[in-house]
């Protein structure tokens, strides 16, 4: 498959690659940080940051919103976080780029992180760690990690344990996604029917990423962390 692909001045890479024999678009962020990059002080922040992105941003203020903008056009979006890469993707009829695109910009800029869903959040991610341990297929994986990286990040459930997804604090959790929520840490790939042109220059996210220097960021307006 040919692809394209351009750096820009902040260092945020972007991928694309046009497939005219499709109607459709898929649109995916991928964060070079997961649980490997954590301290154990807050093992699981990576997912829990995944989390809390889909309970609201500035544009679309609340879960459903999310949720309704992409599925009410028949799409689908999606996300996961690994040992080394957290991804957020978007699947959309292709005349719908444009909201799909900026939809998961605004996510990835302007999460609300509001304490009263954050802290609704930390009890469904607590809850999902009991499952893992009620599964043995995905239990067994979790002690394999810990027997080959002991004492190690590398070690440690993506999750985190309910010990530390219990204590991490929203000014923890926001200083963590401005540290690593960055251009130079993000690849953006674009596949379907969309030209290069389109992404680079048409798309919503435009004048906000090749402006966008140090960070994608703008503070949460619900955390009052200080950078």
């Amino acid at each position: 498959m040919m692809y394209q692909r351009v750096t820009l001045p902040n260092g945020l890479r972007i991928l694309t690659s046009a497939m005219t024999s499709v109607r459709s678009v898929s649109i995916v962020f991928y964060f070079g940080v997961g649980a490997r990059y954590e301290t154990a002080e807050v093992s699981g922040v990576s997912h829990f940051i995944e989390h809390m992105l889909f309970k609201g941003s500035a544009q679309y203020p609340t879960a459903q919103v999310i949720s309704e903008t992409i599925e009410g056009v028949g799409g689908v979006l999606d996300a996961a976080t690994d040992k080394e890469l957290t991804v957020y993707s978007a699947k959309v009829a292709s005349r719908h780029f444009d909201l799909a695109m900026n939809l998961l910009a605004d996510m990835v800029r302007h999460p609300r992180l509001d304490p009263a869903e954050l802290e609704k959040e930390r009890h469904v991610i607590i809850e999902e760690l009991g499952m893992y341990r009620d599964s043995p297929q995905d239990w067994v994986g979790v002690l394999a990690d810990e027997v080959v990286w002991p004492d190690l990040p590398l070690g440690r459930e993506v999750a985190g344990t309910r010990e530390t997804v219990s204590a991490i604090s929203l000014e923890q959790m926001d200083a963590y996604r401005r540290q690593h929520y960055t251009p130079g840490n993000l690849v953006i790939s674009v596949v379907g029917d969309v030209t290069h042109e389109q992404v680079i220059t048409d798309s919503p996210m435009h004048t906000a990423i090749r402006h966008a220097t140090r960070t994608l960021l703008t503070p949460s307006p619900a955390s009052d962390c200080q950078m």
